[in-house]
């Protein structure tokens, strides 16, 4: 049976859509009326679901919010990878900066959902594929199925909900995959002889109850059809347009466009596997299925043990009375109703403990979730600020608005203070047993002393805690999951134990106990720090231990040419101090033998916490091969080396995140010719390292403001080059297009790299040609090649171009290729993945007046930056397009 819901006066329900409309900018409220309707939505079911997809935004969000924010179902949602290979609209981040990027935005996207659980596998996106085989290839069969059965054992839903099918139809490899695997893991959970590992570890067999698939359409054979077109007046959307609010969180994939629409939106899924039978048509995903406290035992197909009903009638007793006493104007009206619910849940679980422990599980979750809805009615609020030692409270009148003073991410062996406090904003009074920090090892937490008194309406209790972290305490900062090279398709484990979580668990977690009608209920909430970002006021940080010193390497990746007369690269030590007060100590580079660098150190010192400094450095290297070798920075303090550091991934409505890379350079003797003394214009798009790979080949080059390229002398570059997704996000470029046009007309060679559907070649190349939204990609790193044009002098020289510079691609060949030209236009290469069609317009050259037009879809912007030999050829040699053999340079 369907999730039975209680209704309520339709005028509360009017008046109430007007709050969900105030709810903070990344997310839905959290407590008062809105958030507590939403609790007792999930009080009154045990209804369960897994929505399964591939990438962060493959997901059904209306589907998700309606099953959640109208039927009350305990929502999870499973992502295979984290779209590590896409593209990213909003900063220069790629592959593993760019997951977390996409980790954080869906987690945003989730709180409008009302997705209760976020998991991920340890699979990595490897890049647009067309064939489930290569997925296979990539990930293993039987390592994504594991990953999978793990997560169905963990989080044990009724139902599962494929957004794909398995077949051809999903398009991308990833996708087919993740309908496949679905299928498979719905039957192999509940196998104890499937990856039995899992059993010995504590995890019990799972046999969901249904699995269905999405994709399908209204004339085909369709079990569900759900429409979250519909109309919730208490959210004041539909529950699709509500989502779509979610999904334009997404920003490195929909740059920020929400698109609302009215009116119905339908979906229909099959249903492909069943142990509980079903109708050929069924009204929702939980047909056949008591969902109702009451019906637990009949849900999980478990015989009920005498006077099981007698525990569990009265949990949905306390849910009618807390349903039927809720107000718009009083939402802890119905607190007594929940605490006695609470009371009885708890007291169902010590008597059915030991009945079945699928059952216990069950009733678990709906513990926690009294306790949800209890704080929520009573919008009971805690904060938890850690700040530096010793600063007084504020005193005056309005003390008690004075902000928490900001402090900088926490390293070991420091000694900072955290600041609780818990205010009971809603009309029922609790008396507080505790107030208390739950943290890592290696946390010394001294309480301050505090009052655990009765807390009326609008009341308030503080404590302090002086927290002092140990030499060894861990870095949560860091991500639980890492790989050496990008080449690497499945995430290595630093901590098992948080396999599945979106990031590591928080360092500090702040934890309230209280009792409410006589009843025990705890709060708990993430211990935050305050970072101002003027002028847009303060961003709350989660408390995370940073290392006293990060040092990072720039470039990660360097080329030197072998017949360069002089071989020197020059690498730039980026260091951090996150010590609160006076640290000194050197940097030096590990070099391989023979090598140097000027100078041998640098010394640095710095005064206070979040100072650093650049400390170039020229590396000599008297010979090298056509190889790479490593070097390695190291900074040396208080008897202490330090060799890793991190790059902050910051963006607006994102928790910021921590990427740790070893201070490593990959130095790589590189086979090339340059054209030398050239100069170079570029026109940066959303950000990439294409500008650093060209200075690599020795080149000066200019990064093309507005004004440049409005009024700048273009006749004095050799070669102009736009950047990724230019024409999409530089609106100068495509005012002043014509102005790099008659650049190449007059004699200039203008390089227009991948760039999508934004880029109208009838519009801003100088002939027609195609550029449709869904443009061809060849996804194969390895695919095969043919040189079109063998002759040309970009194959030719300065560098003879051959099958050897494609070989050890990164990730891709290329994207966004014109689906047709005008005959004006040469194809230059050829390629294609495995069952494509060839593919001729990923690379496209054009004689326009007296110049060169070309455009380029084939990926530098992945290949440069991780010192692909064959890239950096093709590069030499279209930069120098307009040169001539033995000519003027």
């Amino acid at each position: 049976m369907a999730p039975r819901l209680l209704m309520w006066p339709a005028a509360v329900v009017a008046s109430i859509a007007a709050l969900a409309t105030l709810a903070s900018a990344t997310g839905p409220a959290t407590s008062g009326a809105a958030a507590t309707w939403q609790a007792l939505l999930k009080l009154q079911t045990t209804a369960s679901a897994m929505h399964t997809t591939a990438h962060p935004d493959d997901e059904h969000g209306g589907v998700l919010t309606m099953l959640s924010r109208r039927d009350g179902a305990r929502i999870a949602l499973l992502t295979l990878n984290r779209g590590e290979s896409g593209d990213n609209a909003i900063g220069s981040q790629l592959f593993d900066g760019l997951g977390l990027i996409r980790t954080e935005e869906l987690l945003v996207s989730n709180r409008y959902y009302g997705v209760d659980d976020q998991y991920f596998t340890t699979v990595i996106d490897y890049g647009f594929s067309k064939r489930l085989e290569e997925a296979f290839e990539k990930w293993g069969r039987d390592d994504v199925l594991r990953d999978v059965v793990r997560i169905l054992r963990m989080n044990r839903p009724y139902v599962l909900i494929s957004r794909f099918q398995g077949n051809e139809r999903d398009g991308h490899g990833n996708h087919q995959t993740a309908g496949l695997i679905t299928q498979l893991a719905f039957k192999a959970a509940a196998d104890p002889g499937m990856f039995p590992e899992q059993i010995r570890e504590g995890l019990r067999p799972w046999q969901a109850l249904k699995v269905y698939i999405g994709g399908v359409r209204d004339n085909e054979d369709w079990t569900v059809r759900i429409d979250p077109g519909e109309f919730s007046p208490w959210i004041g959307d539909s529950y699709a347009s509500f989502a779509r609010l979610g999904l334009s969180f997404q920003r490195s994939q929909v740059g920020g466009r929400y698109n609302p629409q009215a009116g119905p939106a339908p979906g229909y899924y099959q249903r492909v596997g069943s142990v509980i039978g079903g109708s050929e048509r069924e009204a929702g995903f939980f047909d056949g299925i008591d969902t109702s406290i009451r019906g637990v035992f009949r849900a999980l197909r478990k015989p009920e043990p005498a006077g099981a009903g007698a525990l569990l009638e009265p949990i949905d007793a306390a849910v009618r009375k807390a349903v039927t006493s809720f107000t718009l104007r009083d939402p802890s009206a119905t607190v007594p109703g929940l605490a006695e619910g609470l009371a009885a849940t708890r007291a169902a679980l010590a008597a059915l403990a030991s009945a079945d422990p699928d059952v216990r599980f069950v009733l678990e979750v709906k513990e926690q979730q009294f306790q949800n809805a209890i704080n929520a009615a009573l919008a009971l609020d805690l904060t938890a600020i850690a700040q530096p030692e010793g600063i007084p409270d504020p005193a005056g009148p309005f003390a008690q608005f004075a902000a928490p003073p900001a402090m900088a991410a926490p390293v070991p062996d420091q000694t900072f203070e955290i600041r609780t406090r818990v205010t009971n904003r809603g009309a029922v009074p609790i008396e507080l047993t505790d107030i208390s920090l739950a943290t890592d090892p290696g946390w010394t937490v001294k309480p301050g002393a505090t009052s655990l008194q009765r807390l009326d309406a609008n009341a308030s209790s503080a404590r302090g805690f002086t927290v002092t972290l140990a030499d060894d305490a861990p870095l949560r900062s860091r991500p639980y999951f890492t790989r050496a090279s990008v080449q690497e398709s499945r995430y290595s484990l630093i901590d098992p134990s948080q396999f599945g979580r979106p990031a590591s668990t928080p360092s500090a977690v702040a934890v309230v106990k209280y009792t409410v009608a006589g009843v025990p209920v705890e709060k708990r909430q993430v211990v935050h720090r305050r970072e101002p970002k003027l002028p847009y006021g303060d961003a709350m940080r989660e408390l995370r231990v940073v290392p006293a010193l990060s040092l990072t390497v720039s470039p990660g990746h360097a080329v030197v040419p072998m017949s360069a007369p002089v071989k020197e690269v020059q690498l730039t030590v980026d260091l951090v101090n996150n010590h609160e007060g006076t640290i000194d100590g050197e940097v030096a580079l590990d070099l391989p033998a023979g090598w140097s660098s000027t100078p041998e150190r640098r010394p640095f010192t710095f005064q206070r916490g979040g100072e650093r400094a650049a400390y170039p450095f020229t590396v000599t290297i008297p010979s090298l091969a056509n190889r790479a070798y490593q070097v390695e920075a190291v900074a040396t303090s208080r008897g202490r080396r330090y060799t890793e550091g991190y790059e902050l991934i910051d963006h607006r409505d994102l928790e910021l995140r921590y990427l740790y890379r070893p201070s490593t350079v990959q130095v790589r003797g590189l086979d090339v010719t340059t054209a030398p003394g050239l100069e170079i214009g570029y026109v940066m798009g959303v950000g990439d390292q294409v500008p650093a790979g060209i200075a690599q080949l020795g080149y000066r080059v200019t990064l093309l403001d507005a004004a440049g390229l409005a009024t700048g002398d273009l006749s004095r570059f050799d070669a102009v080059v736009t950047g990724t997704r230019a024409y999409a996000v530089r609106d100068d470029l495509r005012t002043y297009n014509k102005r790099l046009l008659d650049y190449v007309n007059q004699g200039g060679n203008l390089i227009v790299l991948y760039n999508t559907q934004e880029l109208i070649p009838a519009r801003y190349a100088p002939f027609p040609g195609e550029h449709v939204q869904r443009s061809e990609e060849v996804s194969e790193e390895d695919s095969p090649v043919r040189i079109l044009a063998p002759t040309a002098q970009v194959f030719t020289w300065p560098n003879r171009i051959t099958q050897a510079d494609f070989q050890g691609w990164v990730e891709q060949r290329g994207s966004k290729f014109w689906a047709a030209w005008d005959d004006a236009y040469t194809p230059m290469l050829e390629t294609f993945d495995q069952g494509q069609e060839p593919q001729r317009g990923g690379w496209l050259q054009a004689t326009y007046g007296k110049g060169t037009y070309t455009y380029f879809a084939y990926a530098f912007h992945r290949q440069l930056p991780y010192g692909v030999p064959g890239a950096y050829r093709l590069l030499a040699n279209l930069l120098a397009l307009g040169k001539s053999p033995g000519g003027p340079q």
